[in-house]
Order: structure tokens, then C-alpha cells, then sequence
């Protein structure tokens, strides 16, 4: 997964004005609507030239799950263009052009509305839609719906966060508090690296934070868009992170503002060999997702005499708890899913075999393999029940974390700017006033964020 997907969540004005927002795209005079949904056994044989879009993780195994589908169909004749494009790239080069993207494309949930009113995705409905209903869970299938229906085929169940730490710093038991895990790595040269104030994305962890041990209750703050799935606009919000609640996640973040424990980088290259040393400073527990697992898991790989890993210092864990006043608060995330969509095409043969590849992609089969291939958390329920998926330590991370997050909706890009830039105004230092000022600027500047705003 991209891991920057989160900061396209909604591209500037300026370039949703370059889009066109029309349903209807007239291509070489032949329009691309929303073609009439197909049964299976309509009659859509023939020769295809289909272009995917998926990301460099998954090509290969994309391209050959491709070829089984057609060995499985042999009524079809498909060259298939499997290209590298990230999920946030594939959002983004869609909007500039949807004529020339690809048929087949992943994206991260909280681009649907904006693909959708781009003209780049159309309404699934009848047999594909039951499959996606009846095989898929229940969240995953809200992440792939807007107001009227379901637009997308749900992918993968892992677009959240959660801890990854070297087992040779840390036990199980010190990677429940960031005070603990700061104070075991003062006079090291090991680090936390944690972006909560260089990302916004991270930044909301403080504020979706709950009470420790109460997951059942609401998080610190909210901050809901309201955004018009016709027009594409955001026409409102509710924001409460620039409140009395704000400012307890902003006092959370004081404690990571010490440069000398803490770095504002996410990257598990950090982690110090599992085999041999390394010089500079290391990471002692990083926040990531599952995207960065196998990465982590080999950095830390334990070698036997051959050179092959057969074991890793790699800990997976929910996020840690932060302290203000006499209460703990356990950090939040947001849960996110990636989609496969598919754009309108110019003919009801082509929606048809597109759609059908589509659902083959996302079925349990190619879920499973997806995951013992990158460790992709499936959405399909059998495949979440397959002992491998259960037993994953980052998927497992991810499974407690999942009591502690918010689902993520439709936002401006700029507001994770915005929270990024209020978290990076903290420093261990602040007081209360500036902590407090600094609230009242974020929340001041929210109305800027608005489609209509001057």
C-alpha cells in the first residue's frame, strides 16, 4: 500500500475545477456511461484489452491471477496491462483523465465519493453486488458504498496503523505506554519513530484517542465533513479537536516533541540488522502499517548459517497509551480499506467482462494468496478466517488496534495539512495558552477547507 494515500484524500479546489463531473464521457463519439448490469451468463465473449492499475507489490501476482482467471474462462481473450501505479497516483491520474486511466484500478477508501463524482466509477448493482455483500464484511462493504449504493469491490482490511518494535529493546509488557517506552531509551541512540507532528494522518491518533480499557466509548474529538456527492463539494463540518478535548490530545503530543527521543519518520529501515550492527541512530519501535510488515520482519531477520531468516526480532502491537493529568488515553487510528473499482466502459460487453475480472480479483482465492504473497489483510470473510490471517502478529496488531479506531470518511486533503501544522507548532515547552492558541488557529482556519470558502 502507498503510504501516502491518506494526504490525497481530497486533491485542492483547484484541481477538482479541472475535473469534469459529468456521468457521461464521449470518447471517439462513443459514449461511457453507466452500462446496464450483466448477468452471468450473458453472452460477452470475445477478444480484450483490458489496462490494470495496481500497486508494484502485488503486479506480478496480479498478472498471474489474470491468466487463471482466463484459463478458468476460455471464452475470453484477454491482454492484460498490468501496470504499477499506486493507490494514490491511480486516484489522482484518474481525476486528471479518466479516458485514458485504466479499466481496473486500486484506490484508498476515502477517494470513492471523489471517483465517483469524476465519472471514473459507476453503481454496482445486481449479481456483483450481491457477491460483494454476501462475501465480504460488513465494514468493508459500507467502505465501498456511498448514499445510493455500493461503487467499489472491497480489497484489503488493513489501511490503518498500529506499533512495530525491536524485541531486543522492548518487552510485551513496556510497549503499552509512551512514557515507558521513552524512558527505557534515554542515553540510547535508538528512537521512536512516530509522525504524529510531520503527517496528519498520525497527528489524529492523539485526538481519536479513548480512555484506556473503555474502547466503547467515543474518542476524544470528531471532526465530520459533510461533502455533496452530486456536486463534489464540502459544504459544512463538525469539528471538535479545536476544543477541551483538543486539548488534551495537544498536551499528548508535548511528550513527543523531544527530537532527542522521538523522530518524525516512518521508515523500518531504521530498525538496527537483526544480523550484524549498525551505526547511527535506530529505531527502537516505529508506526506504520501492515504495507511495511515484510520490510520490517526482514530488517530484523535472525539468519541461520545458510543466511535464511527464520525468525525476527519484529513485535507487532496496538498503539500505546499517552498520559495528561491522571488519566491514560489509548491512541486512536483511523481504519481504512482499498478498493478495486471500475471505470464505465464504452460498451455493455466490456462493463461485463471488466466487472467479472473485477469480482474474480477480490474473491477469497485471490484474497488468500494476496496475503501469504504481501501479508494484505482480506476482506473477504472466509479469507479472514483462514488460521494464517488469524495467527498474522501485524494483522493481529491491527485486529485489537480496530477497537480504538474511527472508520475514515470523505475530508479535504488540507485538513490533514492543517492538523499537521497545528502538531508541529507543539514543542515540549509549551504552555497552556500556546497550546491553546494554537488550537484556536487550526480550528479557525477549518472554514478555509470549505468548497465555497473566498
Amino acid at each position: 500500500m502507498k503510504k501516502y494515500k491518506y494526504i490525497l484524500c481530497l486533491l485542492p479546489a483547484f484541481l477538482l475545477a479541472s475535473c469534469n463531473f459529468s456521468y457521461t464521457y464521449v470518447i471517439d463519439g462513443v459514449e461511457m456511461g453507466e452500462a446496464d448490469e450483466d448477468e452471468d451468463d450473458f453472452d460477452d465473449s470475445g477478444s480484450y484489452k483490458i489496462k490494470v492499475w495496481v500497486d508494484q507489490k502485488i503486479k506480478t501476482l496480479t498478472e498471474s491471477q489474470i491468466e487463471a482467471f482466463v484459463t478458468d474462462n476460455p471464452k475470453y481473450k484477454i491482454t492484460a496491462d498490468v501496470q504499477a501505479v499506486s493507490e494514490g497516483n491511480a486516484t489522482s491520474n484518474m481525476l486528471l483523465d479518466v479516458s485514458d486511466g485504466a479499466d481496473i484500478f486500486v484506490f484508498a477508501q476515502d477517494q470513492l465519493a471523489r471517483l465517483k463524482v469524476a465519472g471514473a466509477l459507476g453503481k454496482i448493482t445486481d449479481k456483483f453486488a450481491d457477491f460483494i455483500v454476501e462475501n465480504n464484511s460488513a465494514d468493508s462493504v459500507k467502505a465501498a458504498s456511498l448514499s445510493d449504493g455500493i461503487y467499489a469491490y472491497p480489497l484489503t482490511s488493513d489501511n490503518g496503523y498500529f506499533l512495530m518494535y525491536d524485541k531486543r529493546i522492548y518487552n510485551e509488557n513496556e510497549v503499552g505506554n509512551i512514557s515507558t517506552m521513552l524512558n527505557k531509551i534515554k542515553g540510547t541512540n535508538s528512537k521512536l519513530y512516530f509522525k504524529a507532528q510531520s503527517d496528519g494522518f498520525y497527528t489524529a491518533s492523539y485526538f481519536l484517542a479513548k480512555e484506556k480499557d473503555h474502547p466503547e466509548q467515543d474518542s476524544l474529538c470528531k471532526c465530520d465533513w459533510d461533502l455533496d456527492e452530486i456536486t463534489g463539494q464540502f459544504t459544512k463540518y463538525s469539528d471538535t479537536f479545536g476544543d477541551d478535548n483538543g486539548l488534551i490530545a495537544a498536551k499528548g503530543i508535548k511528550e513527543i516533541a523531544d527530537k532527542a527521543l522521538v523522530a518524525s519518520d516512518n521508515s523500518v529501515s531504521k530498525f538496527a540488522p537483526g544480523t550484524g550492527s549498525a551505526s547511527g541512530t535506530t529505531a527502537a519501535a516505529v508506526v506504520t502499517g501492515i504495507w511495511d510488515y515484510e520490510a520490517a520482519y526482514n530488517r530484523l531477520g535472525i539468519k541461520d548459517d545458510k543466511g535464511n531468516i527464520v525468525d525476527s526480532y519484529l513485535g507487532c502491537a496496538e498503539m500505546p497509551c499517552y498520559k495528561v493529568g491522571d488519566k491514560e488515553y489509548h491512541l486512536g487510528s483511523y481504519d481504512g480499506y482499498k478498493l478495486m473499482g471500475v471505470k464505465p466502459q464504452t460498451t455493455k460487453k466490456r462493463t461485463s467482462v471488466c466487472r467479472k475480472l473485477a469480482r474474480y480479483l477480490t474473491s477469497e482465492s485471490c484474497q488468500t494468496e494476496r496475503f501469504h504473497e504481501v501479508s494484505w489483510g482480506p476482506t473477504n470473510i472466509n479469507s479472514s478466517k483462514n488460521p494464517s490471517v488469524l495467527s498474522h502478529p501485524g494483522l493481529a496488531a491491527l485486529a485489537k488496534q480496530h477497537e480504538y479506531a474511527t472508520q475514515q470518511g470523505q475530508c479535504p486533503g488540507d485538513w490533514f495539512l492543517s492538523l499537521k501544522t497545528a502538531a508541529g507548532s507543539i514543542s515540549a515547552n509549551s504552555t497552556d495558552a500556546q497550546l491553546t492558541q494554537i488550537l484556536k488557529n487550526y480550528k479557525d482556519g477549518l472554514k478555509d477547507l470549505l468548497s465555497d470558502a473566498d
